[in-house]
């Protein structure tokens, strides 16, 4: 799944160090008319995927060429999509939560098992959720382990001084859905299997506990430690992104740490073989200094992405290790970046957030950057009723 990469208190110039590959030339750029900005996106496979707004969902299989809605009949402004999760080409699920002024919160799961072509829903039960009424509940992440085995964090306050959620399981592929003893926090969950998963804490000022681990399936967390690389023994966590599994034991995540007292901050990769009790420092990425100028690493699909915003609407990709040269429309700030999804043979889709929302494609093997941000060119089918 997608590492959201979380806007620095800092101003960080994202980057890598030297760049191997040949250069990326920009090809066919302009702007569309889309409803609303794409907010949320994942490329499963090189070119397919989806790409969702608050209110529309979108797929592609020809990477972004043609695009089809498959938008849930049920989403709606005060129903929005707030995360998708597909394990495969067929299996979808859209969880959609209401919050009423005068009643209490209602939550049905919008499901799919032939790409969106149909979708049925399960009303989940939400008796018991506990909240704060001035502050609605809001979905905060969700993962599958396979096409039966999903969890929901629903964020139940959000302040300095409360950070709370409820986590919700199915086993069933969301036929069902148990609501699970209350977690430490309302972060972002990630499992590698039915029973082994990481919870993260993206956002860590203060240098608390930041990553939890389960291996009953969400019934009981227990935190886990990150050591700090020796170039920074006395560094606490920062931010954090949302763990990886390769498979029911091995994962990675990405933190950005920092010295007490001090705006020094340093990219580490995490890898893991427990399913996320133990962690330890990632050889194949080095500990690289990620203030203005510097390296930062996000984890995206199960690679380590390095970027870094160079001059001439340079835009420089570390993909593992291996570097290109991805040259940006003048409109575009290389330092906009938000988030990027990444295929098995190195194809990137990016966000870039800057001065607007917009989704590009872009393959260093080819050459080929492209807008592809669904709209007005290049949507096949759009929303009807159903």
């Amino acid at each position: 799944m997608i590492f959201i990469l979380l806007r620095m208190a800092v101003s960080i110039v994202l980057g890598v160090g030297a760049t191997r590959g040949h250069a990326v030339t920009a090809q066919g750029y302009s702007s569309r008319g889309y409803v609303e900005p794409i907010s949320l996106f994942d490329q499963l496979s090189p070119g397919t995927g989806w790409a969702a707004s608050m209110t529309h969902l979108y797929w592609t299989a020809n990477n972004g060429r043609r695009w089809r809605e498959i938008t849930p009949s049920r989403v709606s402004p005060d129903a929005p999509i707030e995360t998708v999760y597909f394990t495969d080409r067929q299996h979808g699920w859209v969880p959609l939560l209401k919050t009423p002024t005068d009643r209490r919160p209602r939550m049905q799961v919008a499901m799919t098992s032939d790409g969106g072509a149909t979708w049925r829903y399960v009303a989940v039960d939400l008796t018991h959720l506990s909240y704060v009424a001035s502050t609605p509940p809001t979905i905060a992440s969700m993962s599958f382990s396979d096409s039966r085995h999903g969890w929901i964090m629903i964020r139940t306050a959000s302040s300095q001084l409360s950070r709370t959620g409820c986590l919700l399981r199915t086993i069933d592929g969301g036929t069902h859905w148990t609501m699970m003893a209350q977690p430490p926090i309302d972060g972002a969950i990630s499992f590698g299997s039915a029973s082994n998963g990481v919870l993260t804490d993206a956002l860590n000022p203060y240098g608390n506990t930041a990553v939890w681990h389960t291996q009953n399936g969400g019934r009981t967390w227990a935190a886990s430690a990150l050591p700090m690389p020796p170039m920074c023994p006395k560094c606490v966590v920062d931010r954090i992104s949302q763990a990886y599994f390769y498979d029911a034991q091995d994962a990675m995540l990405t933190a950005i740490i920092r010295k007490p007292g001090i705006d020094d901050f340093v990219s580490v990769e995490y890898g893991s073989m427990d399913g996320g009790a133990t962690w330890s420092v990632n050889g194949r990425m080095p500990p690289q200094a990620a203030n203005a100028g510097g390296p930062l690493l996000m984890v995206a699909d199960g690679h380590t992405v390095g970027v870094n915003a160079a001059p001439h609407h340079q835009l420089l990709l570390s993909i593992d290790g291996t570097g290109s040269a991805a040259t940006l429309p003048a409109a575009v700030p290389a330092g906009g970046i938000d988030r990027v999804s990444v295929a098995e043979d190195h194809s990137v889709w990016a966000l870039f957030v800057n001065p607007r929302a917009e989704l590009f494609s872009i393959e260093p093997r080819s050459g080929k950057v492209r807008c592809i941000t669904p709209g007005d060119a290049n949507l096949q089918v759009r929303r009807t009723s159903r």
